[in-house]
């Protein structure tokens, strides 16, 4: 078991007990209805931006700011529709989910909805002939 080495101080005690008093401060406290959908807003943009980048999409966190403004911007088109795909679905994540634990199924429909028109599966049968589809089709 790993055992660190150091002590409390009353310095690190003090800084505790600020940190605890801010967090309840902030647990408490309300949003002005406002800075509460910029918040919102702010952190959707983050998390598509940061998600797809993760995903090879080339799209700056500006380009994809004015996606979610509606906004047109010249971008490749996969880049462009991961992007608004991404943005859609967590725009309406809760009521995808309808408050509930998310389950296989809601994973599937979810990754369906970010995949379309950038992510294509091939299914090839016994006779050599293709079929395209997504890959939530294949399992739904």
């Amino acid at each position: 078991m790993f055992k660190p080495n150091f002590r409390y101080t009353n310095k690190i005690v003090g800084n505790l007990t600020q940190i605890a008093a801010a967090r309840e401060l902030v647990l408490n406290s309300t949003f002005i209805p406002k800075w509460e959908v910029s918040l919102r807003r702010e952190a959707i943009i983050r998390s598509a931006h940061s998600s797809t980048a993760i995903e090879g999409n080339r799209l700056s966190l500006e380009e994809v700011s004015d996606l979610a403004q509606g906004r047109e911007i010249m971008a490749a088109r996969k880049d462009r529709q991961e992007v608004l795909n991404y943005l859609k679905v967590l725009q309406s994540i809760d009521k995808l989910t309808d408050g509930k634990k998310i389950n296989e199924k809601d994973t599937l429909r979810i990754h369906k909805m970010v995949t379309t028109d950038t992510l294509e599966n091939h299914v090839v049968d016994g006779s050599g002939l293709k079929a395209t589809a997504t890959c939530c089709d294949i399992l739904l």
